[in-house]
């Protein structure tokens, strides 16, 4: 079933065309790849599907009302803005007021334990080092249990064992509560782990709609696919070899 179906969407800036025309349908439970050079669109098509960014032209349509939007999805872009003077505490306890009904109060304490998010309630968000502030975003980009998560360069900022970590616990967030995962990454152990469907991006419209499976099986690896769509390098066959 088709969760998310996107209709020639277009994204232009002062009548320039950045983005599109794309199409797309993302089905339920489906773990899907946005990949593509810096500057493709990537995390402004994800914006729009999460609607916090309108499109041009064209439209989306949900399986679930539009209004449940900050309910159904979960997300973590990578550039989030939080003010200045708020700590981490506060702005828990900001967004567990909003969703106060809508969480399960044993699922929240779990998940304030494994970010290990208590050692941080005195701290300013915005002093937070770039792995400590990545915790909090997950943190409240999962917190809620949402049906589709959306998560731009999520690892960046991470050392080697925390990006494991939060690789090893959207695995099991996503098996459990079988989530549809949209992930914006330039992490390609990221993509192979986490995802299944990769959907490449250039200067603004899809170029390559395909499964991870297949790419390795072409290409090799991911790393020599990305080369071939970004820089028009070929992979060497094996017989070349």
């Amino acid at each position: 079933m088709s969760v998310i179906k996107i209709n020639n969407i277009t994204k232009s800036y002062n009548g320039k065309v950045v983005l599109g025309p794309i199409s797309l349908n993302i089905t339920a439970g489906s773990s899907v790849a946005i990949f593509g050079a810096n500057g493709a669109g990537k995390t402004t098509l994800c914006e729009i599907i999460s609607n916090t960014k309108n499109a041009t032209s064209g439209s989306i349509e949900y399986s679930f009302d539009k209004k449940d939007i900050p309910y159904v999805l979960g997300i973590n872009f990578q550039d989030q803005v939080y003010p200045n003077f708020i700590t981490v505490k506060e702005l828990i306890n900001f967004y567990h007021k909003i969703y106060v009904n809508k969480i399960k109060p044993e699922v929240f304490s779990s998940m304030l334990e494994k970010f290990q998010l208590a050692e941080l309630f005195k701290r300013k968000v915005n002093s937070l080092s770039g792995g400590q502030r990545q915790r909090v975003n997950l943190f409240l980009s999962l917190f809620h249990q949402p049906k589709i998560y959306v998560g731009d360069e999520i690892s960046t900022g991470l050392d080697v064992k925390t990006r494991i970590d939060v690789i090893n616990f959207l695995q099991e967030q996503i098996s459990l509560n079988n989530i549809t995962l949209i992930l914006v990454s330039h992490n390609l152990d990221e993509i192979q782990a986490l995802c299944q469907r990769i959907i490449f991006l250039k200067d603004g419209v899809v170029i390559d709609d395909t499964t991870v499976s297949e790419v390795t099986k072409k290409y090799g690896s991911l790393l020599k696919y990305y080369l071939e769509k970004t820089e028009g390098k070929k992979p060497v066959s094996k017989e070349a070899k």
